[in-house]
């Protein structure tokens, strides 16, 4: 074989490789933003931890946002720009990098750092599922119509709280903590909602029946059917069913209507 076509194969594999992965690394952006809060007289390091991350949350999400609707004709989804705020803070999931304490001057000050991974690809399945299921996209806007009115109080509150008579700043401290608690419940349902995927797989077995399988992980995004075969869709995983129950759990990004378990497993050593 020419010398010289081979290293023109080999250059094309290398450029092919380097391009898949420069295309993997952009469909993925880490967002940080940052937010100082001085402590008031009524205010424990608690309340200022929780106070702290709802305005740097925001700042995150919104920067987050503005990120995603740039790549919307990339995800090809053609949705407002209200909408892609109102769906970011259901579909991404923020936390806590750093936070510190530090006395400046007479005050002390919390300094918190917050991150968000903004995975186009996630992004894509998420929105999908939001055009194909009402049920789950007024889920997500409910949920964040709560949170906004909820985190809305919260700084009403805040600025009650100037005031120097000690009963009225009890009954706005106590009002203060049952707000805290419900955006807790709220935060604490969406967080099942993100690791509703990962406990597909781990929690499903061969040889379950749909039954099972609904009663665990809840109702399909989507579904398919072939033959005898049936297909439940949960985000990042495909549950396929063969004789009516379980034959095997495929990643998203492999799945293939029509195709058994048998060649999935040919392919992958590890699937289940």
């Amino acid at each position: 074989m020419n010398q010289n076509f081979i290293h023109t194969i080999i250059l094309s594999i290398i450029f092919a490789l380097l391009l898949s992965q420069s295309i993997f690394a952009q469909s993925k952006e880490i967002i940080h933003a940052n937010y100082k809060y001085t402590l008031g007289d009524s205010d424990t390091k608690s309340d200022a931890k929780k106070i702290a991350f709802i305005e740097a949350k925001r700042l995150c999400l919104e920067k987050a946002g503005s990120y995603i609707e740039s790549n919307t004709e990339v995800l090809d989804f053609r949705i407002s720009k209200d909408e892609i705020r109102t769906y970011t803070g259901g579909i991404l999931k923020v936390e806590i990098i750093s936070e510190e304490f530090k006395a400046i001057g007479e005050s002390l000050t919390l300094f918190m750092e917050v991150r968000a991974e903004v995975d186009l690809n996630e992004v894509k399945e998420s929105l999908k599922r939001v055009k194909e299921d009402k049920k789950f996209a007024k889920n997500i806007k409910e949920q964040e119509k709560q949170l906004k009115g909820l985190e809305d109080r919260i700084r009403k509150l805040q600025q009650q709280l100037s005031s120097n008579d000690f009963d009225k700043t009890a009954k706005i401290r106590q009002e203060r903590k049952e707000v805290f608690g419900k955006i807790d419940e709220i935060e604490e349902i969406r967080h099942k909602i993100h690791i509703k995927a990962k406990e597909v797989v781990e929690n499903i077995d061969v040889g379950m029946t749909v039954a099972d399988v609904v009663k665990i992980a809840g109702q399909p995004r989507s579904r398919d059917s072939c033959l005898s075969k049936i297909y439940y869709n949960y985000g990042k995983a495909w549950i396929i069913f063969e004789s009516g129950v379980v034959a095997c759990v495929v990643p998203s990004d492999i799945y293939s209507k029509c195709t058994g378990c048998d060649s999935y497993r040919y392919r992958n050593k590890k699937l289940k």
